[in-house]
Parts: C-alpha cells; structure tokens; sequence
C-alpha cells in the first residue's frame, strides 16, 4: 500500500520561504515607488492650482498677491511686522476655491490676532505635499502681534504650508535679516528695499508684464517642505522648538496664512535644490524637487541642476536667461 504525503520537507519549506522573501524584497520598492509617484503627482497638481491662481488674481488685481497682505497697517512699519499680515497664500483662496475660508478671515486684523485662531488652523490640502514627514504636523507656538514691541504673547497654533514664494538670490555674502539686499537679484514677486537700520523702505508688487526673462524661465513658486522643522540634505538639524533659534528659521513662515520676513524667501547663490529647508527648495522627494512656473506650469527640478541654471530660473529680470525642460 502507497502512502500519500500530506505535507512539505524541510528543504521544500525553506525554498519556499526563500521565494517569499525575494518576491517581498521586489515587490515592497515597487509598492513604494507607486505611491511615491502618486504623491509627486499629487505635490505637481497641487502647485500647478497654486500657480494657476497666482496668475489668475495678477490679471484681476494687476498685480502677484502681496507678501504682507491685510490692513491692519498700510505696510510694515518694521521688520518685526512682517511676521503678523496675512499671507500670499491667504489673498488667492478665492481662486482656489476657498471663498467661504477667506470671507472667515478678518483681514483687518493681524493674521496672528486671536480672532483668527480658527481660521488659521484650518488645513488646506493645496499647500500641503502628501510626501512630507515631519514631527510638527501643525506650526506651534504662534506669536500675536504687539504693535511691532516685545514681548509678544503665545496664542495658539497654525496649519502648515509646504509650498513658498520664491522671492530672489543672493549674491553677496550677508547675514540673514540684516537689511542689506544689494546682493539680491529678485524674483517675480518684486523688490524690497529696507534701510541700513532694517526699516522697510519701499515694497513692489510683482507684475507679469515686468518680467523680461519670461514666464516660462521664472520660477514662481517652489517646495520648501517640512517646515517647522529644520531640514538639511534630509536629515533633520534641528526639530522645533530650535535649540538655538538664532541659526534656525521662523516658524511663522511654514503656517500658509502668516507672511515672514523677505529675507527668508530669499536663498543664497551656492544653494542646491534639496540642501536646506530653512530657505532654499526643499522636498522629500527623491532627487529633485517641484517648482511653480510663472507661465502656470509645474516642472520637477533635478538636485544635480546647473547652479547657474538654477539661479537664473529664479531671477525674473536680470538678463540671465534660462529655460526649464
């Protein structure tokens, strides 16, 4: 009488769980790298409808949407005001179909008044790459406005933003914050000027017609991700509250509804793509990062870009032509 086997050899069960392991080590990256490109395209589309009404508010208005929106004050009266108005992001909500969130929003106040608590933690998935991961899920600490003295009061928290104003370069080695912006050759969104004592002078709306480098060689817009945690080359530096917030950033400018001073939406010259989140363009995306064109358009810049090309894709006047492919 024959007698069946019912089961497997030892051999038979380490070959198979052999085969397992291989497939789970092809198929886990392949999983990964799908939803990673799932998420990219999520970030392109979302900076393409930043972008898109970006354009869209600069033909109605006649101009890009200001850096220090609101009218709690003209302007800033000083550097220290420019973390309390309301954002670029906040003027084009209605052009991203956010008009119930902007009509909320009372825009005679300070971004940073308590009044605007709950309006300023509301999410908003346009400004939000799916591809970020960063301890901080909300921006803490927000400070409220005290008519441009210290101290300032802690109110609350914001909801964050992974996309920025890409505002110029520097050229000319200087400290962050100091004023000193004759080195900077700027972007679309126009000049500044401040005076020696870091007063501002003069702000200039950005206006497409201005821009003789061409829509389709400037960048608008780009990813600074992770904020409010200081990123560098990937790694996190520095998670907040800073260690030392002298060589950090402000935190205010990673919520999308409250404006920051000029000085950081401005990157240095030897700056890559991917260096450092606390002013250059910065994802967590893998060899590159996404940018907003002035032209509407979304393009995924390679970390290995040309410095040079770099620098003069965010120029929007200088005379320092560069396409994007």
């Amino acid at each position: 009488m024959t007698r069946s086997r019912t089961g497997l050899t030892l051999t038979e069960t380490l070959v198979s769980l052999a085969v397992v392991v291989v497939l789970v080590s092809v198929l886990v990256p392949a999983v990964q790298s799908v939803r990673e490109s799932a998420r990219r395209t999520t970030c392109q589309n979302n900076l393409r409808q930043i972008a898109l009404a970006v354009q869209n508010h600069e033909s109605v208005y006649g101009g890009l949407p200001d850096l220090y929106f609101g009218k709690f004050l003209r302007k800033p009266r000083a550097a220290r005001d420019e973390f309390h108005f309301h954002s670029w992001r906040t003027a084009i909500l209605p052009q991203l179909e956010q008009t119930a969130l902007y009509e909320q929003i009372d825009i005679r106040l300070p971004a940073t008044a308590a009044a605007n608590q709950p309006n300023l933690n509301t999410a908003v998935s346009d400004f939000v790459c799916p591809s970020t991961s960063t301890p901080n899920a909300v921006v803490p600490d927000i400070m409220e406005y005290n008519n441009g003295a210290i101290p300032i009061k802690t109110i609350g928290t914001a909801a964050r933003s992974d996309y920025e104003a890409i505002a110029g370069v520097n050229f000319k080695p200087a400290m962050a914050g100091s004023g000193d912006l004759s080195g900077v050759k700027f972007g679309p969104w126009g000049e500044t000027r401040y005076s020696s004592d870091r007063t501002p002078i003069s702000y200039n709306s950005g206006r497409f017609a201005g821009m003789s480098d061409g829509l389709s060689n400037t960048i608008l817009i780009g990813e600074r991700a992770g904020r409010p945690d200081w990123y560098r080359r990937g790694t996190p530096v520095d998670l907040y509250p800073y260690s030392d917030p002298s060589t950090g950033m402000d935190h205010h400018q990673a919520a999308w509804g409250i404006s920051t001073h000029l000085w950081w939406l401005v990157f240095n010259c030897d700056q890559a793509i991917n260096d450092d989140n606390s002013t250059g363009i910065f994802s967590f995306h893998v060899s590159g990062a996404n940018v907003g064109i002035a032209d509407g358009s979304v393009r995924f810049l390679s970390d290995k870009i040309d410095q040079e090309i770099l620098n003069a894709l965010v120029t929007s006047s200088a005379g320092d032509h560069a396409s994007v492919q």
